[in-house]
This record gives structure tokens, C-alpha cells and sequence, in this order.
């Protein structure tokens, strides 16, 4: 079963409570800001998106899953999320999206992308 990873930002959230159902890989605090990698299985994707858009802030917050070689991007906003792929050629209708939220074009890169970027 694939495995998929996210990048969540705590100041996404309305509450950390979302995060007790999640299986967090690490965390790290940056600045004002506490990020955490989670994982999920394939066949949970569809429940956790669900449940942590629920407890998303509205605006233009997102956060992103992938799959270890980038095959399967899926970007997250509180109220619509997008199956692409790490192509960027696949990315135009997210980002637009993501612009007509408010999110800030150079934050709509979508990285890290494959396991092997991970930093965190």
C-alpha cells in the first residue's frame, strides 16, 4: 500500500486537535510557525483530506500530499483539493485556485514534492 506525505503548518489550523488523528513523522518549529510531516496510506487519503480540511482556516491555507517519486501530487485547500502530479504543466488550475484565495503566487510551488526533497 503507497504511502503519501504532507507538510501541515499549525497556523493552518483552527486547532491543533486535528492533528491527534494524524500520524506525524517529525515536526519542527520555524520562527512563529511549528510544521508537521505527516503520513498516510493510500487507502486513508480521501478521510484524512476530509478531516483535515475540517479543521482548516479559511483563506487561501493549503497543504499538499505526495507519493515517493512526485506521480501523485494532491493540493488541499479547505474546500477543494486537485489529483495532479509534480509536472508543472499539471499545475495551472490548483494555482489558479490558490490565486483567487489570496495565496501568494511564490507559495504555490508545491514543493517538497517526492520523498527524496524532504528537508523536514
Amino acid at each position: 500500500m503507497e504511502e503519501f506525505h504532507a507538510i501541515l503548518v499549525d497556523k493552518s489550523l483552527i486547532s491543533p486537535e486535528v492533528l491527534g488523528a494524524l500520524k506525524i513523522l517529525s515536526e519542527n518549529a520555524d520562527g512563529d510557525w511549528t510544521l508537521y510531516k505527516i503520513a498516510v496510506i493510500e487507502n486513508d487519503l480521501i478521510r484524512t483530506i476530509k478531516l483535515i480540511q475540517l479543521g482548516m482556516l479559511e483563506g487561501g491555507w493549503y497543504f499538499h500530499l505526495y507519493n515517493s517519486d512526485g506521480s501523485r501530487l494532491i493540493v488541499v485547500f479547505k474546500d477543494k483539493f486537485f489529483d495532479i502530479s509534480n509536472n508543472p504543466l499539471t499545475w495551472t488550475e490548483a494555482v489558479q485556485y490558490g490565486l483567487s484565495l489570496g495565496t501568494p503566487l511564490a507559495q504555490l510551488d508545491f514543493n517538497p514534492n517526492r520523498f527524496e526533497d524532504e528537508t523536514l
